[in-house]
């Protein structure tokens, strides 16, 4: 997948003067199915003022914001890689977080860069059971029902214009998350933050205490008041969330 490094990685905020590069936090956020990088903008915004000097950065995908134009990937493992190798350049400690799509895209970084933190929610651990089954060989019309119920706008779906730019790129982000398989491989070293909705009926908080598997490095949930849209639904208190990974990722001095 050729593409300049700085591609992949989109500033979304600056904490300002701070440590040192080798002494910043940065946190790379993976979106969901679907989105553009530009859904986690209020994200970033309410993570400016955490702990100082934090970057936040949020991954680019093919196919979407200014990049608009490349073809778009439905190999999970492929997107992982190319992340990783731009990830794996940035000075300091790393925090990953993804949500639904993107916290599967975080974990397959997280194996190959060794960050500090991994942070994901609205999401099952890979291999966990999906409770609604397949998204991505759904019908158009079933994919944006389904959709809707989880908590998505339908208004931009009604669009035809939207619709036809939106569908593919989310039919080719799921299809990149449901043919994944991990391989083999030992747990992470890091610590896991896994963040679930009360309300989520695609990732459950029983479920989700799944990714207590997947690390040797300490494991913690939270739970929500709220649905499968997190990132939009419970903005501040996933933001509080991530904040306080942040400051217990930066380094003593």
């Amino acid at each position: 997948m050729a593409a300049s490094p700085d591609s992949w990685l989109m500033p979304l905020a600056d904490g300002g003067p701070g440590p040192s590069a080798v002494g910043r936090v940065t946190l790379v956020c993976c979106p969901y199915a679907g989105a553009a990088p530009t859904a986690f903008l209020p994200l970033g915004r309410a993570l400016a003022g955490a702990a100082p000097g934090v970057r936040v950065l949020v991954a680019q995908l093919p196919g979407r914001g200014r990049r608009v134009r490349e073809p778009l990937e439905s190999s999970l493992t492929a997107l992982a890689d190319s992340l990783a190798a731009v990830v794996a350049a940035e000075p300091g400690p790393v925090v990953l977080y993804g949500h639904s799509m993107g916290a599967l895209l975080a974990y397959a970084v997280a194996r190959a860069v060794r960050p500090a933190h991994l942070a994901v929610s609205g999401c099952c651990p890979p291999g966990a059971p999906r409770p609604a089954g397949p998204w991505h060989t759904r019908s158009d019309e079933e994919l944006v029902a389904g959709m809707v119920r989880l908590g998505a706008a339908r208004e931009p779906f009604a669009d035809p214009d939207i619709r036809a730019l939106a569908l593919p790129v989310l039919r080719a982000d799921l299809r990149a998350a449901e043919r994944w398989a991990p391989e083999p491989g030992p747990p992470l070293d890091c610590p896991v933050t896994a963040v679930a909705g009360d309300r989520d009926p695609e990732a459950p908080p029983r479920t989700v205490s799944g990714w207590a598997w997947l690390t040797r490095g300490g494991y913690r949930r939270e739970t929500l008041h709220g649905g499968h849209f997190l990132v939009e639904e419970c903005l501040p208190e996933l933001a509080a969330v991530l904040d306080g990974v942040i400051r217990r990722t930066v380094p003593a001095r």
